[in-house]
């Protein structure tokens, strides 16, 4: 079982309602090398007896520069899934601060760049990071 901590990290855009959010790609040095190249949510696996918020702020700080660009992470909801094991997953919502720098993502990421909602590129980010997406879009009965 894998219990793990998803952030939707929001820009806010130009119009209302309107925001992107924000992806990490995975660079050559990314321990799990079918990731490598691919776009992710900022994440982690919860540490034994960590806290999932904490493990949000745990996440920020090891793959962002500037971690405090952000507003405190606000619960969003749990999600599951069944696959080669199980996983648990916390979702956490964070809006950037008003006239925040741009965040630079941490080896083993390369970049960190923000993408409109509508136009996310669905065919780079890694499957399980765009499952996690798709349900939180899209919720379905057998995830409630």
């Amino acid at each position: 079982m894998h219990i793990s901590a998803f952030i939707i990290a929001k820009k806010k855009g130009s119009g209302e309602g309107d925001y992107s959010i924000l992806f990490l790609r995975a660079g050559n040095k990314h321990p799990l090398s079918f990731r490598r190249g691919q776009l992710v949510l900022p994440s982690t696996m919860l540490n034994y007896g960590e806290k999932p918020r904490e493990a949000v702020k745990r996440a920020l700080t090891q793959q962002l520069e500037n971690p405090d660009s952000f507003q405190d992470p606000q619960f969003l909801g749990m999600q599951s899934y069944y696959g080669a094991h199980w996983d648990l997953v916390f979702l956490y919502g964070m809006l950037m601060k008003d006239g925040a720098k741009d965040v630079v993502a941490k080896e083993p990421y390369i970049e960190a760049t923000f993408y409109p909602m509508n136009k996310l590129p669905r065919d780079e980010i890694s499957e399980d990071h765009l499952e996690v997406l798709d349900e939180m879009m899209h919720p379905s009965e057998a995830t409630s």
